[in-house]
């Protein structure tokens, strides 16, 4: 489209009045706009800004003297998970990258022209080599640094082990949570209620976006974590071997119907069916993650329903409504 709108501006040869004269510019003005939003976004970065370096990884963090201990944090998340991180998706040599703490991430929305999610805390770009980390929300947020940090990290190092090929969402996403330890029981509770619901959605939507609001991009991460471990259950010490097929074959499809003798289609199909039958059937309250926290409701119901019923037997006792 671009190259189009250049060559109407240089094609004529004739002589133009001063209004098609101001027509050209503010169409050359337009373009160059546009060449602008299609460039990586650039920061720079304040003389005072402090800087902690990683080695031998040559992981710079970038950060506000105010924000030291967080700084700290980040430094000790990465340097104790890049290791297994690395292992498990056959990377050998991690290259340089930079984690820059910000303390408002709208700032970096307004130089770069972009919207970020107002439910996010950190923000991988693998192909520009830096993440950003909001400092307010990354202090605030429900979901700890312990589990921020590895997923966006994932997110780094899978863009260095795959350069170039673009992957679908589901096994992206999927495969961060997994390595950064974030599936939990209450999430398995989650993804029932949802799929029960009808408001899980299929492997064909993540191919390359999230939903826009918060409830759904959170019911589209559970769906990419139960599609990624149930593709790779059993076998996530082959995911090394299968990213290197990804590389050899430059096509993420091609590599994942060669490795797992089915295309992308048809596995989408057989996990939407997993989905149904292990969800929606009407034994589903005793799959072991629903029993559990069902077992583990009527627990702390009757536990606290005990509670009561022996403070109401003291405080009467106290009275002298009861004998002792």
């Amino acid at each position: 489209m671009l190259p189009n709108k250049r060559e109407r501006l240089v094609a004529p040869a004739r002589t133009v009045s001063r209004p098609a004269s101001m027509t050209s510019l503010l169409l050359l003005l337009l373009l160059l706009l546009l060449l602008l939003l299609a460039a990586p976004p650039a920061l720079s970065v304040p003389e005072e800004t402090q800087r902690l370096t990683l080695e031998p990884y040559q992981i710079r963090i970038e950060y506000r003297a105010s924000d030291q201990r967080v700084a700290q944090m980040v430094f000790s998340i990465i340097e104790n998970s890049i290791p297994e991180l690395s292992r498990q998706i056959g990377l050998s040599e991690v290259a340089p990258m930079r984690v820059l703490l910000l303390p408002d991430i709208a700032e970096f929305e307004r130089r770069t022209l972009t919207r970020l999610p107002p439910w996010g805390v950190a923000f991988a770009y693998p192909a520009q080599g830096f993440m950003l980390v909001d400092v307010e929300r990354a202090t605030n947020a429900w979901n700890s640094l312990e589990k921020i940090i590895p997923h966006e990290l994932s997110h780094m190092l899978l863009g260095q082990r795959v350069p170039g090929v673009a992957m679908p969402l589901w096994f992206v996403e999927g495969l961060a949570q997994w390595q950064a330890g974030e599936w939990s029981m209450l999430e398995s509770w989650y993804l029932m209620e949802s799929v029960w619901g009808n408001r899980a959605p299929g492997l064909d939507r993540l191919a390359s976006s999230l939903p826009s609001d918060e409830q759904g991009a959170r019911e589209a991460y559970r769906v990419s974590y139960a599609a990624f471990q149930h593709r790779f259950e059993r076998r996530t010490e082959g995911l090394g071997e299968f990213l290197e097929e990804v590389v050899k074959r430059g096509d993420f499809g091609e590599a994942f119907a060669a490795y797992f003798h089915e295309d992308q289609d048809q596995y989408a199909a057989r996990f939407a069916r997993h989905l149904e039958t292990k969800y929606k059937t009407r034994l589903m309250i005793f799959q072991p993650g629903p029993l559990f926290t069902i077992l583990s409701v009527l627990f702390i119901l009757v536990v606290m329903g005990k509670w009561v019923r022996s403070r109401r037997k003291l405080q009467r006792m106290e009275k002298g409504e009861e004998p002792w």
